[in-house]
């Protein structure tokens, strides 16, 4: 089996007292497209710094191709990093920008206008080496900044959010060129965002970010449908989220007991770890995988009200309230027998589509508190 291109062992990271990154344990494989995502403030980008050298860990091992390389600078080792301001000259046109690295270097004035006019190929910028820089739009800055990084020939190409400042129409677009680059090169790029869009759409695979750890490292549709802990279930995607307490095992089976009610779920649909009796735990339903109908279904099913639906061209997003106030979330491509906003209905899934999720945060272990509560306050006296 072929090494990792790129390792972290243990890494830690303290500014002051403050715990930035926390054991961070990540292997990444040569020509893979991984993102690090994760809200604000929960490291991704001091991870990022600590691969190109920008930041040294306070503690553990960065390795390159099984070289430990920590204590090294980042121009000693084989990575290039594109920014979000991209950090472009404006003294300069667009090929010299991109053939300053090489001209630092030394590198003979031919071989740099050749390495030059192959990188305007390759990003699709052919006539525009003699543009100025305040002269190009965002997503042409984007394409220099992109070149200026890729004409080093750098084994890894780190990625700090380069498309932050781009509109909606642009990022998706640029999203689409991004992958189509890495494919054709072959680089190991490291990315990294807050969009979750952004993650699935370039991907191999992501590494989802909380306060310092990683909580999940998947494919995007691993990620997507088996979510292993509370927050990536969350923060991926859309998601209705009950928390309650295991109140049966059996079998193949287990019930749920949750503040909306009781319902049946599969132990093969349990992620990130395993669960007895009374513990506490997380179900994750997608939006697009609940039901929701004005006839009565076969098997369990619970009541609640249409409070509004929104038309969005591909798809009806619904929002229901269920009897303890909670609000569910329905996707829907087809508007066949939908409920009307007021009227009650019949709100339902398929076991197999609830994800469950051992859980030991906050709001699940408040919400198995105040279930045992209310279970236990319903047990008659003994006489």
């Amino acid at each position: 089996m072929a090494l990792p291109i790129v390792q972290m062992v243990n890494v830690e990271k303290w500014y002051g007292n403050n715990h930035v990154v926390k054991n961070c344990n990540l292997s990444i494989e040569a020509g893979e497209f991984l993102t690090l995502l994760g809200p604000s403030g929960c490291g991704k980008t001091t991870t990022l710094r600590m691969i190109s050298g920008f930041e040294l860990p306070s503690s553990g091992v960065v390795k390159f191709m099984n070289e430990n390389v920590e204590k090294k600078e980042p121009y000693e080792r084989d990575v290039n990093t594109v920014f979000q301001n991209y950090a472009l000259f404006p003294n300069m046109n667009v090929a010299q920008n991109i053939g300053y690295g090489l001209k630092v270097k030394k590198v003979p004035k031919e071989e740099i206008a050749r390495r030059v006019d192959d990188m305007l190929k390759l990003v699709q910028l052919e006539g525009f080496e003699k543009r100025r820089i305040n002269q190009m739009s965002g997503g042409q800055k984007q394409r220099v900044a992109i070149a200026r990084a890729l004409i080093n020939q750098p084994k890894v190409l780190l990625l700090d959010e380069p498309l932050g400042a781009l509109d909606m129409k642009l990022r998706k677009q640029m999203q689409i060129e991004l992958k189509r680059l890495q494919r054709k090169l072959g680089i190991t790029f490291v990315y990294v965002t807050h969009d979750q869009e952004e993650a699935l759409t370039m991907s191999d695979r992501i590494a989802v970010m909380s306060e310092g750890v990683i909580d999940q490292i998947g494919t995007p549709k691993e990620i997507y449908l088996h979510p292993k802990t509370r927050f990536v279930a969350g923060f991926i995607g859309e998601s209705n989220l009950y928390d309650g307490i295991v109140r049966e095992i059996e079998g193949d089976e287990m019930v749920i007991g949750t503040e909306v009610g009781v319902f049946p779920a599969l132990k093969k649909q349990l992620t990130g770890g395993t669960v007895k009796v009374n513990d506490p735990v997380t179900v994750c339903i997608r939006p697009e995988k609940m039901k929701a109908g004005i006839t009565e279904p076969e098997g369990f099913y619970f009541h609640a009200v249409m409070k509004e639906k929104i038309f969005v061209g591909n798809l009806t997003k619904m929002i229901a309230v269920m009897n303890n106030g909670n609000e569910i979330r329905i996707n829907r491509i087809d508007e066949k027998d939908l409920p009307e906003p007021g009227q009650e209905f019949f709100l339902s899934w398929d076991t197999e589509d609830a994800v469950v999720i051992p859980s030991r945060s906050p709001i699940a272990l408040d919400t198995a508190d105040s279930i045992e509560a209310a279970a236990a306050a319903e047990q008659p006296e003994e006489t």
